[in-house]
């Protein structure tokens, strides 16, 4: 595959040189062909350039109709700032197929994109960024995530997402080998609410929560449609903090249509010494509102290592009798 890499917001190459060789190693090993944006070394402090200079550089690549992959470098908190000065025009009338992948604050980018286009030949994935996925000294985790975007992008067949038998929210070995990472063993994810015994389909759509809040109501926003299946997933967050999300997701009525909902495995969450869970605020929001909506949590499409990918915009279905996820044929 061809590979653009972009840098929409957080600067970090020069801060993890290491990371960085690992993950351009790791991505070339495997035969892809590796173009580096044009911000991709930038460091102005908290971002890699001007707000019109991170969506240039997206534009630029986007001229390059030998591309198979526009992925993120890493994410971060202001990609937002750019959706406004992409060239959707461009994006549209691509010739070749382009699948764009990210996660996390690449959130607003994959909607926002697909909110202003309707070509068939973009694809959006909720998948790895290059220096968080694939910069890892272990190598156990980044290959499953790698396979996992191979199934993603390389095969339209139907797939049935396998339950990593462990995983990490370790940030340890980040630039150089410190200790052996804590890692956590897994036999399944968990449903709840699924009283019917027929699986629930439905169009994925959602991402990161915390990311998704700074383009709510706008024409970059989330846009749900009666039925759609709702991921939500975030990194570094108190209790506190998942409940007002969660509570402004509510508000803007964000559960109305939805059938189900994944939740995915919140990365070093911080319970704030109460002992509760993301699900259990999650849980308590809804049955407030008086909202069942069918749940399966703890699932293995976050920033949690390894990470497992998906197509938003697609369909999904989530089987509660038999406990899987599957991405069904086209």
């Amino acid at each position: 595959m061809k590979i653009g890499i972009f840098s929409p917001s957080t600067s970090v190459v020069s801060k993890c040189p290491n990371r960085v060789n690992r993950a351009l190693e790791y991505l070339r090993s495997q035969g892809n062909e590796l173009v580096l944006g044009e911000l991709f070394f930038n460091d102005e402090g908290y971002r890699t350039g001007s707000i019109k200079q991170r969506a240039a550089e997206i534009n630029n690549l986007l001229k390059d109709e030998d591309l198979d992959v526009l992925m993120s470098s890493i994410g971060g908190f202001d990609t937002n700032s750019i959706l406004p000065h992409l060239d959707y025009e461009l994006l549209e009338n691509r010739k070749r197929n382009l699948v764009i992948c990210g996660f996390s604050d690449i959130t607003v980018l994959l909607l926002g994109a697909m909110n202003r286009i309707k070509s068939s030949k973009i694809r959006f994935l909720y998948g790895p960024a290059l220096i968080p996925s694939f910069g890892d000294i272990e190598p156990e985790f980044k290959s499953i995530t790698y396979n996992s975007l191979l199934d993603c992008v390389l095969s339209s067949k139907k797939h049935i997402y396998n339950v990593p038998n462990s995983w990490t929210d370790d940030w340890k070995n980040w630039e150089d080998f410190e200790q052996p990472k804590q890692i956590f063993s897994q036999s399944s994810w968990k449903y709840e609410f699924f009283k019917s015994s027929h699986p629930i389909k439905g169009r994925l759509i959602g991402g990161n929560v915390n990311a998704m809040l700074g383009t709510f109501g706008s024409e970059y926003g989330l846009k749900i449609q009666p039925g759609d299946v709702l991921l939500l997933e975030d990194s570094c967050k108190n209790a506190e903090v998942v409940e007002k999300n969660f509570s402004a997701c509510l508000l803007n009525g964000i559960f109305d249509q939805v059938s189900a909902i994944i939740l995915g495995k919140y990365e070093k969450f911080d319970d704030q010494g109460t002992g509760v869970k993301p699900i259990e605020i999650l849980r308590e929001i809804l049955d407030e509102a008086k909202k069942e909506i069918p749940i399966v949590y703890d699932v293995d499409f976050s920033h949690t290592k390894p990470m497992l990918v998906v197509e938003l915009n697609k369909p999904i279905i989530i089987d509660g009798k038999k406990q899987r996820i599957i991405k069904p044929n086209p």
